[in-house]
């Protein structure tokens, strides 16, 4: 009757297992460990740090088949769960990543194997480069298109910046835009595991006319490198392809600060006469310089006379 309470339990509970147990134990780094499940599978597991992987080995000793799961937890997120059902002497093999589910602003690691009524836990140190794509999956910025829109209700120039988290962790991400004529647009920029977000972004720039900025990423302070994510600068213009690049994280002085940090771009600053004009242009002549000529021409005129 024990054994029939113990094995329906596990049907209910399905993929819910406690990751807390009294039965819980913890280890130091990789190396190999054995949890037993009370339903009666034997789990062997061998973690590595050199390539970020946790290899799983369960194994039915008993005379019955058994059901019984498992996930993996990296740094208090979920990035594997599976329920398994084991004949005698039947066993299961996985080889798990744990690379998503690493938070690169930590440098203290720990990984958590849990199955019902056990678990175990690995702990390591490492330092990760937040802003290098290749060594851990973290947010960072997929794409910018400069446009028209409307931002309250008012004809506005816009960025549309689309953001990807390709990681198991989410962050409390925040985006800091800067171009030519824009000192700086803050906007919260989390997004959730495995997502895509396009924030739109107000800028101060001349609607319809050529923008050129940057783009930041980032958790911690814009003024440190750490909790850097991703930076990209770009050029466009509405109704164009906006081109973007990436380019080196630099911490810089947000507006609200003195001395605050201003984008230069010489190819993309418009002239004096560009800025009187308000962005009107007759023949692709700011309106400014069409005035003034006309007002020098018709001196010279009234000189010949």
């Amino acid at each position: 009757m024990i054994g029939r309470k113990v094995v329906l339990l596990l049907i209910v509970t399905g993929a819910v297992l406690a990751i807390t147990s009294t039965n819980s134990c913890a280890s130091t780094g990789e190396g190999n460990r054995t949890v037993n499940d009370p339903a009666g599978v034997v789990y062997t597991l061998d973690f590595r740090t050199t390539n970020n992987t946790l290899l799983v080995k369960a194994v039915n000793k008993d005379q019955s088949h058994k059901r019984s799961g498992y996930n993996v937890v990296v740094d208090n997120r979920r990035v594997y769960n599976s329920n398994i059902r084991l004949d005698q002497n039947e066993s299961h093999t996985q080889k798990i990543s744990i690379t998503s589910g690493l938070n690169v602003n930590q440098v203290n690691h720990t990984v958590t194997f849990a199955t019902y009524g056990n678990s175990t836990q690995f702990n390591f140190t490492r330092h990760i480069n937040s802003t290098n794509p290749d060594v851990v999956p973290r947010p960072h910025i997929a794409n910018v298109e400069v446009t028209n829109g409307r931002v309250k209700g008012e004809p506005s120039a816009v960025a549309k910046v689309t953001l990807v988290n390709p990681s198991d962790q989410i962050y409390s991400t925040k985006l800091f835009v800067h171009t030519v004529d824009t000192d700086g647009s803050l906007y919260p920029a989390s997004v959730r595991p495995g997502d895509t977000r396009t924030i739109t972004v107000e800028l101060l720039d001349e609607r319809g006319s050529k923008i050129a900025g940057e783009a930041r990423l980032y958790t911690g302070n814009l003024t440190t490198k750490e909790g850097a994510m991703d930076q990209v600068e770009f050029a466009g213009q509405a109704g164009e392809d906006t081109q973007v690049w990436n380019t080196s994280y630099e911490p810089v002085r947000p507006t609200w600060m003195s001395n605050n940090y201003q984008y230069h771009n010489d190819s993309y600053a418009r002239s004096f006469g560009e800025k009187i004009s308000g962005g009107h242009e007759v023949g692709d002549v700011p309106l400014a310089y069409v005035g003034l000529a006309f007002v020098v021409g018709f001196t010279a005129f009234r000189k010949l006379r």
